[in-house]
């Protein structure tokens, strides 16, 4: 279980609301990247069968949301796109150690389980404010259970990595980079991982 060091604000939700169709259409991306970021790390760890079984499994269902997020980012006429900035992962990934194994793998596994742990927070708190919205009000409900399952396969992973010692201490490093990189004004682009 991993404990986030700040809590969003309803702000965000609000916010989030307001501007849907701009909403929507990053979280689509969102799904994409996390689909690429988990068939990577398959790529970077084809002999470990637990990593390959689990990790391609997500990436399929990470695809199936990005393709219904897409579609409501359609209903809703926001143009698509596949990539923009993501200030909120560019800062976890930049604090990841490279080179030497295991904490490279453990790094880069913690982080997808910070992003996965985050957006289930948000989600959940996204769901109360879409009455207005059923469709995604239901989209976003079945989203949350699926975030909710995928933190904690990726913390699974990075504790068999490199041990749950090692896994325990870096993740109260990393969770201070995760609420550090959600700092900053409301006022810049509504996205999944934008500041509140």
């Amino acid at each position: 279980m991993i404990e986030l060091l700040t809590k969003t604000p309803p702000s965000w939700a609000e916010r989030a609301v307001s501007r849907l169709p701009e909403l929507v259409a990053d979280h689509a991306v969102c799904e994409l990247q996390a689909a690429v970021f988990a068939l990577a790390l398959v790529g970077r760890y084809p002999g470990d069968p637990a990593l390959v079984d689990r990790l391609s499994a997500l990436a399929a269902e990470e695809l199936r949301h990005f393709r219904k997020a897409t579609k409501e980012a359609r209903r809703l006429g926001a143009k698509p796109h596949t990539r923009r900035p993501n200030p909120y992962v560019s800062a976890l990934r930049a604090a990841c150690r490279g080179g030497r194994e295991p904490e490279q793998g453990l790094d880069l596994l913690l982080v997808g389980a910070l992003v996965e742990v985050r957006s289930h927070e948000r989600f959940l708190l996204l769901v109360p404010h879409l009455s207005a919205e059923p469709r995604l009000a239901k989209l976003y409900a079945e989203l949350a259970i699926a975030e909710e399952r995928h933190g904690p396969a990726y913390l699974a992973l990075a504790e068999r990595h490199a041990g749950s010692e090692a896994a325990v201490a870096r993740l109260a490093e990393l969770l201070v980079v995760e609420a550090r990189a959600l700092e900053g004004p409301p006022g810049g682009p509504v996205a999944v991982h934008s500041p509140a």
